[in-house]
């Protein structure tokens, strides 16, 4: 699910086609042509779509297609606990 969601999104934002966005190992800059201003558009969409939160620093480090498809895939973050609490800090 999450390879397919990325590849579509990426299509979606880039004008390239879902079969081009789907190589995991492609560095986005490079391959599908994603900049910085679309990177924050591909995980915005892909946030609201599979409903998760990726963290800031999670999408800072994102370099290839692959870490895409892995912060979908396994949400980081579904809410920010306050260990000292225990309690719901977003």
């Amino acid at each position: 699910m999450a390879v397919r969601t990325v590849a579509e999104v990426l299509a979606a934002v880039t004008g390239r086609s879902v079969t081009e966005c789907s190589a995991a190992d492609r560095v986005l800059e490079a391959g599908p042509g994603v900049d910085g201003l679309a990177q924050l558009e591909v995980v915005e969409t892909l946030q609201d779509r599979v409903i998760i939160t990726v963290p800031d620093e999670v999408t800072a480090r994102m370099r290839t297609v692959r870490d895409l498809q892995d912060a979908v895939g396994v949400p980081v973050v579904a809410a920010t606990v306050d260990t000292s609490t225990g309690k719901d800090s977003s």
